[in-house]
């Protein structure tokens, strides 16, 4: 009987478990699939209204297959550390046409997808698209839970469409006016003055230079959208010494802008204490030693043992005056010397 309990027990377990698995759902998985693209950016000006075409390789690096979704979107400058904001635009999606909308991307695949740009559909001036491409999730089945993740990369589209100039100046030049470290730091403000419609983007071909002397250095800039202000780091590496003009020049619009600091950095940031230190030590040497030729200079007033050959002269005449002189001798009378 015992047997048979035993058995009976194991069988019923065994059916409670698989019937807990079955209503249990399957783990969750999550996929993360990537793309590559080359370029990021493409810059095209058009004098002519002829239509252009261009290239952009698509890759995947990934181990599974992936569905990818190409659209055309414009972008615009939000702040001034350049973050970008997109938005549908119909007009730039009749302008710029990629070839393939939607395709397909074996494990470690890749494809060169085709785009045309009309300029006769473009507004004049600058334009400012992008061109993504999106990865679609794989369809769930009602026995997985199954998280899936989108990635969407993309072409920035800098298009210039006909004439135009590049307008800004430097409006801001920020540094501590007490600079102590390794070099000089701050941050230089460049605005767009460009028109916000039609107007052109640019980056500032930025430049730094310490004092008349001076070798100018490249600043690392980005691009600055039309009606956009922007900023941008400013370090120069260095030992530098006193008051100093900084100047920042931008060669792509003549722009330019001085200010002045008060700097010790570099080397000197040691060597400046220990020579105020050294200047301090030969002060109080040289006030020392002036102090104990004052002391030899002057004559000592105390009593030598010696003698009286080395008294000063004071001791000799209170001496004279104090000895009694000889007993003058008393007048003879008058009948006496008859």
């Amino acid at each position: 009987m015992s047997l048979r309990r035993y058995t009976l027990g194991a069988f019923v377990g065994a059916l409670a478990m698989a019937g807990v698995w079955l209503l249990v759902p399957a783990a969750a998985r999550a996929d993360a699939p990537g793309l590559q693209i080359n370029p990021l950016q493409y810059e095209d000006s058009f004098k002519t209204q002829t239509v252009r075409r261009g290239f952009i390789d698509v890759a995947n690096p990934g181990d599974a297959t992936v569905t990818v979704a190409s659209n055309v979107r414009g972008f615009r400058q939000v702040d001034q550390a350049g973050r970008l904001s997109f938005y549908d635009d119909a007009d730039l999606a009749a302008a710029i046409k990629v070839e393939l909308g939607q395709f397909q991307l074996g494990p470690h695949e890749a494809i060169r997808v085709a785009f045309s740009v009309d300029p006769k559909r473009l507004p004049g001036g600058g334009v400012y698209a992008a061109i993504f491409f999106r990865t679609q999730p794989a369809d769930q089945t009602s026995q997985s839970s199954y998280v899936a993740e989108s990635v969407n990369v993309g072409t920035l589209l800098e298009l210039t469409n006909g004439d135009g100039r590049k307008q800004g100046e430097v409006t801001r030049l920020d540094l501590p006016w007490l600079q102590l470290g390794d070099g000089l730091t701050g941050t230089v403000a460049v605005h767009n003055t460009a028109p916000e419609h039609g107007g052109l983007g640019f980056r500032p071909e930025l430049t730094s230079r310490v004092g008349p002397w001076g070798r100018p250095q490249p600043l690392t800039s980005g691009l600055i959208l039309p009606g956009n202000t922007r900023r941008f780091a400013l370090q120069r590496a260095g030992a530098y010494l006193g008051p100093l003009p900084i100047t920042v020049a931008d060669a792509a619009t003549g722009a330019h802008r001085t200010t002045w600091i008060l700097a010790c950095t570099g080397y000197y940031r040691w060597a400046v204490p220990l020579g105020l230190v050294g200047l301090l030590v030969l002060a109080w040497l040289w006030r020392r030693r002036r102090r104990r030729l004052r002391r030899a200079a002057t004559p000592s007033l105390k009593q030598p043992m010696d003698g009286l050959s080395r008294r000063p002269e004071a001791d000799f005449k209170s001496e004279s005056e104090s000895k009694p002189g000889p007993e003058p001798e008393p007048a003879p009378e008058a009948g006496e010397d008859a």
